[in-house]
């Protein structure tokens, strides 16, 4: 499966500068896409995977990145359950890079921000007080319409070109060598780890999905995700059960069959390793007065 070209409908008939969409789904997007149009997204709620361009990291609520024109990207949600649904929910702000600039270049010197979209090819992620500041910006579009909402668009451009407060996702090296076969097999990996985590899964069956013997499949691996094989399971295991812990009363042994572990003392040993706590003291922080009780954005793993 290699990366699809995705036409926008909203920019499809009109050339609009930008378009801002709330989005609520079961789970997230599972095409591996790319199109024109900038975007950034900001998880409100969910979790999973993320890939940008050669980027592949975890997700969850509270995340806010910026991809440039045509990086291939995708997020791939943690499974939900009937009993306990994990909504997929986020703002999304798609930008025309050729519009913006055309139409402020007779009212100002557009380089950086001209600068600052290709540099956005290589993905970035906001932290800090941008981060906060750009949230901020985000969740008051929905209410506004006109002049408030060309200016709180305005606001975001100035604030993603001038901060420090990055992480670029991709070198640049690796961004113009990620094509081809390496998308494909990536989306395939990755598609079948989210789908398949819950299940039993080993490290043979995966490197078959890949198209890879074992011993190219694990180098394969630990170069794109920087983690073995089983280290990134683990991560997504753990992700999901934080979310279980945080949104149902399931016993933790539940919890654990449910996010994959077959074994509760190694599902402890794991949980405590990646999270610092173990899942009773990750659930108790989660509770009044505990130590995440007053970050709601701090509750996901």
């Amino acid at each position: 499966m290699k990366p699809i070209y995705a036409l926008l409908p909203d920019f499809a008939s009109a050339q609009k500068p930008f378009v801002f969409r709330e989005i609520v789904r079961s789970q997230f997007s599972t095409d591996f896409h790319f199109h024109p149009e900038c975007q950034l997204v900001y998880v409100v709620s969910g979790s999973g995977t993320r890939i940008i361009g050669g980027s592949v990291e975890q997700f969850e609520a509270g995340d806010l990145t910026f991809i440039g024109p045509n990086v291939p990207h995708v997020w791939y949600s943690h499974a939900a359950q009937p009993e306990t649904p994990l909504e997929a929910r986020s703002l999304a702000l798609y930008i025309n890079p050729e519009v913006v600039l055309h139409h402020l270049k007779p009212f100002t010197n557009t380089q950086s921000l001209a600068d600052f979209f290709r540099q956005s090819e290589r993905g970035l992620c906001l932290t800090g007080p941008t981060r906060e500041q750009l949230v901020a910006l985000l969740t008051a579009m929905p209410n506004q319409s006109d002049l408030p909402l060309m200016a709180s668009f305005l606001q975001i451009l100035e604030v993603l070109k001038t901060s420090p407060e990055v992480r670029w996702l991709n070198p640049e090296s690796l961004l113009m060598s990620y094509a081809g076969a390496s998308q494909s097999r990536v989306a395939r990996v990755m598609r079948f780890i989210q789908d398949q985590f819950r299940q039993p899964i080993t490290l043979e069956e995966t490197a078959a999905i890949a198209g890879l013997q074992l011993h190219s499949f694990c180098r394969f691996f630990k170069a794109l995700t920087q983690r073995t094989f089983s280290e990134f399971l683990n991560e997504i295991r753990i992700g999901f059960a934080c979310q279980l812990l945080q949104q149902s009363d399931l016993p933790i042994t539940q919890i654990a069959y449910e996010s994959g572990f077959g074994n509760i003392s190694y599902f402890n040993r794991s949980f405590k390793k990646n999270r610092g706590l173990t899942p009773k003291e990750y659930r108790q922080c989660l509770q009044p007065g505990g130590r995440f009780y007053l970050q709601p954005e701090s509750r996901v793993c």
